[in-house]
């Protein structure tokens, strides 16, 4: 797997490099301060050559557009933000911006390398650690329990899926049923819990889904392999 990694300090630059080398010697891991630099990378590689980015995002990353340049430059190629610290908002904000996930600063290089591995594979990440239902209020969280408990076994399986970041085409594989299928539960699920697409259903679930109410579903890729 290939990297950019956007306005990280150098020493941890290479500090994950060299993680990601002991996995796999054929990775190359790239640097970028500024956009032009993003633009000068990509046209000297070819085309899906980078598998995924990392940003440093505080309020200057977000004066400085960003994530439109990552659009513009880099398509589908999915990215993770870098915060100080990973906290609701701070998911919540990662996800409308687009990335794929988080990851906190201080966060180790292994952690970073199975959080690039997990974003490049699809899936959106959180921190392992992190309570994702440990900001609700008591009555906020128990009306969020209600709404999954509302969702039969087979929602609750598609809504799995899709939080690891599946296609409704591998989503029919996995469940070995017909796309208009699929397409009829994502419906009922979105209504169930009130959202209106893929993103802000994964929005739902790192705001409002706490680990109890899981029940042992892995709804968001948080666990290590």
């Amino acid at each position: 797997m290939n990297v950019l990694m956007i306005d990280s300090p150098p020493l941890f630059v290479a500090g994950v490099a060299d993680v990601l080398w002991r996995r796999d010697s054929s990775c190359q891991v790239w640097s970028a301060q500024r956009p032009e630099d993003i633009y000068r990378i990509r046209e000297g590689l070819p085309p899906g050559t980078v598998g995924a980015v990392t940003l440093e995002w505080d309020e200057r990353a977000a004066r400085m557009g960003w994530p439109k340049v990552l659009q513009d430059a880099l398509g589908t190629v999915p990215w993770l933000f870098v915060v100080r610290t990973v906290c609701r908002q701070a998911i919540a904000d990662a996800l409308m911006a687009g990335a794929s996930g988080i990851v906190e600063r201080h966060a180790s290089a292994d952690e970073f390398a199975d959080a690039l591995c997990r974003v490049a594979s699809g899936a959106i990440y959180v921190p392992p650690t992190y309570g994702l239902g440990a900001e609700l209020g008591p009555a906020q969280a128990q009306s969020s329990d209600r709404a999954f408990e509302r969702l039969t076994p087979r929602q609750r399986e598609v809504l799995r899926l899709l939080a690891e970041g599946k296609s409704n085409k591998q989503i029919c594989r996995v469940l070995n049923v017909a796309e208009g299928t699929i397409k009829n539960h994502l419906y009922a699920l979105f209504r169930q819990i009130g959202v209106s697409n893929r993103t802000e259903a994964a929005l739902w679930l790192a705001r409002h889904v706490t680990p109890e109410n899981v029940r042992g579903q892995t709804l968001l890729c948080v666990t290590h392999e």
